[in-house]
């Protein structure tokens, strides 16, 4: 029984939503993976941490660290981590018990990437700031 990566999906405690272009990050992100069999485990990982996540299951500081800041003073942005996949997400303010996944990136190294930040902020003014 394999799960698939989908848009939006609700738990029982949060509802885990990918911003656009969040899911075509994470198979551009794939394609860098080798071996060629490591793709399905990652898959299958970052689907059991969004659906640990999305039932309120505690998460470790290791998969599931603090990364940045958020604009505004709005607090800080989180990274899902099954190596060497990451995927940069926070808890919206706007929309009650809602995690936005910004985007997937293919990281070899442990350091937070500027364009990362840029892109996340940019798609948290999306969807916090958005009238």
């Amino acid at each position: 029984m394999t799960k698939e990566l989908n848009t939006k999906h609700k738990g029982s405690k949060f509802t885990v939503e990918h911003c656009d272009g969040a899911l075509d990050s994470f198979e551009e992100a794939l394609i860098s993976v080798t071996p060629h069999n490591k793709k399905k485990s990652i898959k299958r990982a970052i689907i059991q941490l969004i659906s640990r996540l999305a039932d309120g299951k505690p998460m470790s500081k290791e998969n599931f660290p603090q990364e940045g800041n958020l604009p505004k003073s709005s607090g800080k942005f989180n990274a899902f981590k099954k190596l060497p996949i990451r995927a940069y997400c926070w808890l919206s303010k706007k929309h009650p018990n809602t995690y936005f996944i910004s985007h997937y990136t293919y990281k070899d190294k442990q350091k937070l990437d500027k364009k990362d930040i840029d892109k996340v902020q940019a798609n948290w003014r999306k969807k916090e700031d958005s009238v």
